[in-house]
């Protein structure tokens, strides 16, 4: 019989005493071990977490060298050496030559702008470029060592600088016919072939500088075929991606 029940019919209610519901007994000598557990799960979403942001703080560091050239400016140019610095490990550690063309960018962006370079790891490089004296700093000078890492140290120095001349430097190799028998010059006109056609879609300069050279009355049959389909590849881009070179919102001022 409910309360509402007897009340209604009367009759007392029965004053049956409320019992408090038994919980078990905490068991204290396993409280260490789910706290241990806890604290290991937060750590690792921790880690997690940190490493995401970090991976992408690293990647708009990317896009910020990418793009430097557009919107030039002393403020910029001491953050971008600052996240060279922090990054310093990163760079090295990849063992690919990343760190040397960080280095590059920071020496290319001081000598035109004239501009202080730091005192960090990878300030100390790049003032040993500037200064021309050193083994690296005459291969990234000398135009005619040419050879896949020539054609990065050339794009990081467009990157800097803005400059068509590096440029021009890498087109006289992109689109051309691949020879027999000479591997080193395989790989380097396959490499300028690749990377000027992306940053056609990337970069509305290159896009530009690949229209004017289609105009161009040197122009080989080979390389105009070449520019073709590299404009027509940079103009077929989504429109959810923006037009073709516009520069990634990390890398806008």
């Amino acid at each position: 019989m409910t309360p509402n029940h007897s009340i209604q019919s009367g009759q007392a209610a029965s004053a049956v005493p409320m019992q408090a519901p038994h919980w078990p007994a905490a068991d204290f000598r396993t409280f260490g071990v789910y706290m241990k557990t806890v604290a290991l799960l937060i750590h690792l979403v921790a880690a997690l977490w940190c490493q995401s942001v970090l991976a992408a703080d690293f990647e708009d560091f990317g896009q910020q060298m990418s793009y430097f050239y557009l919107t030039p400016s002393q403020e910029s140019f001491n953050t971008l050496q600052k996240n060279a610095d922090r990054f310093r490990d990163k760079l090295e550690g990849a063992g690919n030559g990343a760190d040397i063309l960080v280095a590059v960018m920071i020496a290319k962006i001081s000598q035109t702008n004239n501009w202080p370079i730091g005192d960090g790891g990878l300030g100390r490089r790049a003032k040993e470029i500037v200064e021309g004296k050193s083994r690296l700093a005459t291969y990234v000078i000398d135009d005619s060592q040419v050879d896949p890492t020539k054609l990065d140290i050339w794009w990081v120095s467009f990157y800097a600088t803005g400059d068509d001349h590096f440029l021009e430097n890498i087109f006289q190799y992109a689109g051309l016919e691949l020879p027999k028998g000479d591997i080193g010059r395989m790989l380097v006109i396959g490499a300028a072939t690749w990377s000027f056609k992306a940053n056609c879609r990337q970069h509305k300069r290159v896009l530009e500088f690949a229209r004017q050279k289609l105009n161009s009355p040197s122009i080989s049959e080979a390389q105009a075929k070449f520019v073709k389909e590299s404009i027509a590849f940079a103009e077929t881009r989504s429109t959810e991606q923006g037009a073709p070179g516009d520069a990634p919102k990390a890398a806008r001022p």
